[in-house]
């Protein structure tokens, strides 16, 4: 709220400032208003006859009567002390300035007495610069109230408290209200800010997803590998026992062949280059057994791997879920604040 613009209603409701006037009326016997820089802003309290249905009946007494409510209250504010004066019309009016943090915005005006009894004469010039008729105008003034002048300077001081009250309240009010602006845009900044680590929440838990799912297929390869690399095992043991066979028979043909003497000789070298092969397949499916062995500890390593990375992704998107969780009820809280 932009202090410059505020009013006096902005911060104080017309039944409130309707019922302090009427209870000071009520307790002095005086007439009470309240104004702002535009007129008055409640019905006037205990109001006279002689200002209500003459005075005031007439436009220029109108026009008169409202300048001098507000010469009242700014004549308070610049002295800092309640104003007694005489309106346009001859009465005895005060007037106590209500300050909003320095600013002026209205004044509770009271009186319409008089402090002795009053000249005739004068109030019947008056009644014709008002344009009423001179006759009835005295008529009412003589129903006018002569209250001593220390009862009307105690009255003006008892306005001065309740207008400084009137100041006070109103200040607290425009600070409370302030504040509650400055909540409601910090609200709305933390709601703002809510809404990004929403969806950014969002777009990490949706990786994880991804990442999840490719860990998933990592592991079923592997899974495959390991039933390859094993479904090898069967092939090298069978070639092992091939070689095992092969040197069986060499050996054996050696021996056949030295039975056989010369004859035997070229039957010899073949068995001799069959045990030599089969030495070789032996010596090659033992090397093809130690890496696949290796191959094998090796995928069951990434396995076990893979498998704690997955469950570190699970508790990761347990977490996310958690984390909004809590972002969404601390969301409802911020709201409930407003």
């Amino acid at each position: 709220m932009n202090q410059d613009n505020i009013t006096l209603l902005d911060i104080i409701d017309r039944k409130t400032l309707q019922s302090l006037q009427d209870a000071f009326a009520d307790a002095t016997g005086m007439a009470a208003l309240t104004t702002n820089d535009t007129g008055s802003v409640t019905e006037l309290s205990n109001g006279t006859d002689f200002c209500m249905n003459f005075t005031r009946a007439s436009k220029v007494g109108c026009e008169r009567c409202n300048q001098c409510d507000l010469m009242g209250g700014e004549q308070s504010s610049k002295t800092g002390k309640p104003a007694v004066y005489y309106c346009h019309g001859g009465l005895v009016d005060f007037a106590a300035p209500i300050i909003l943090n320095g600013k002026h915005i209205g004044s509770l005006i009271g009186g319409q007495v008089l402090p002795e009894p009053p000249d005739e004469e004068k109030f019947r010039k008056i009644a014709k610069e008002i344009n009423v008729d001179p006759d009835a105008y005295v008529e009412a003034l003589r129903k006018i109230k002569i209250v001593p002048k220390e009862q009307i300077d105690a009255a003006a001081n008892l306005l001065y408290q309740m207008a400084n009250a009137l100041s006070e309240v109103g200040y607290q009010r425009l600070l409370a209200v302030q504040k509650a602006a400055e909540n409601e845009v910090a609200i709305e900044a933390i709601n703002a800010k809510f809404e990004a680590i929403q969806k950014q929440i969002d777009v990490v838990s949706n990786d994880i997803a991804s990442v999840g799912e490719a860990f998933e297929k990592i592991e079923t390869a592997t899974a495959k590998s390991v039933k390859a690399v094993e479904s090898t095992d069967s092939i090298v043991k069978a070639i092992e026992s091939a070689s095992t066979q092969l040197t069986l028979i060499g050996f054996n043909a050696s021996i056949e062949a030295k039975r056989a003497g010369a004859a035997g000789a070229g039957f010899n070298v073949i068995a001799q280059e069959v045990r030599t092969l089969a030495d070789r397949n032996t010596k090659q499916a033992n090397e093809v057994e130690s890496t696949l062995n290796d191959i094998k500890k090796a995928i069951n390593g990434i396995n076990a791997q893979l498998h704690g990375m997955t469950q570190g992704v699970e508790d990761n998107e347990k977490a996310i879920a958690e984390l909004r969780t809590m972002l969404t009820e601390t969301n409802e809280l911020v709201h409930n604040l407003k």
